[in-house]
């Protein structure tokens, strides 16, 4: 006589391992995936700041006659820096901060009224607290700026060396023009990608930065 129920075959000890083994190869697969997306949307994010405050950087020239410059931004050079946790990266971007948004006491706002009153911001809504490094206030909004933050949580790399090189040459052309210094004889505005080596020691590192050259 036939059971009414019939027998149910349970997983063996070897399939359960096979299916969990296949569980394991996707989620590593999706995790890999979701950080190629991450990535690739920090650089285009990094790319289209650079141009944004390019374009700022271009505007200030235009009322100033020359690009946002200072012994900090002259210092700072692309070619041998390429540690963002440098203070030299800190000093340089909180200079180009201050020229470009007008905020020249670096407290998180212009003050084109107040005294002595503020100049005139080169990049509109652009510098959010998102963008900004610095100390917080107790209501979260910013008190005092330290430098302007990449998408990978750095300061971004901001120089004149190059520009530095050209004005010295022209002050006397009679000796020779500098080499090696910056890659831009205006200006180079760059993110290192969270990459922590100088190109100083690894030549090769400058090809994975976000850079304007």
């Amino acid at each position: 006589m036939r059971s009414p129920h019939p027998l149910r075959r349970a997983f063996t000890l070897i399939e359960m391992l096979v299916v969990m083994a296949v569980i394991a190869i996707l989620a590593a697969i999706l995790l890999n995936l979701n950080g190629l997306v991450q990535a690739k949307a920090a650089r285009t994010r990094a790319d289209g700041e650079i141009k944004a405050l390019s374009t700022g950087c271009d505007a200030y020239k235009a009322d100033n006659g020359t690009y946002p410059q200072s012994n900090d931004t002259d210092s700072l050079d692309p070619r041998a820096d390429g540690n963002p946790n440098d203070a030299k990266y800190k000093s340089a971007s909180l200079y180009l901060y201050k020229q470009l948004s007008g905020d020249l006491n670096a407290n998180g706002r212009n003050e084109p009224t107040g005294t002595p009153p503020e100049p005139r911001a080169y990049v509109t809504d652009f510098f959010t607290p998102a963008r900004l490094d610095g100390t917080q206030g107790a209501n979260g909004a910013l008190t005092l700026v330290t430098n302007i933050k990449d998408p990978y949580g750095n300061p971004y790399g901001y120089s004149t060396a190059g520009l530095k090189v050209e004005q010295d040459f022209r002050v006397d052309t009679t000796k020779p023009r500098a080499t090696g210094k910056g890659y831009n004889p205006t200006f180079d505005l760059w993110s290192t990608a969270a990459k922590m080596t100088s190109p100083s020691t690894d030549p090769t590192i400058v090809n994975v930065w976000v850079k304007n050259w």
